[in-house]
């Protein structure tokens, strides 16, 4: 089942709208990691790992 992250779940403060889509939870990381990339954030610390695990949800299709 696919995998998406909120962007702004992981840090409200944000405004991000962004939704990152991933096939597996490797992919979804990788993918946040460059979307991340956007936010300027370049090294993803273990802290910011943990929020951004926290938001993992799967992927409802109608």
């Amino acid at each position: 089942m696919s995998k998406i992250i909120d962007c702004n779940k992981v840090n409200p403060a944000s405004g991000c709208a962004h939704v990152v889509h991933g096939e597996t939870e490797e992919e979804l990381l990788r993918n946040a990691a460059e979307h991340a990339k956007e936010h300027g954030i370049v090294d993803v610390t273990p802290e910011l790992m943990e929020m951004i695990k926290a938001n993992i949800e799967d992927e409802v299709t109608a």
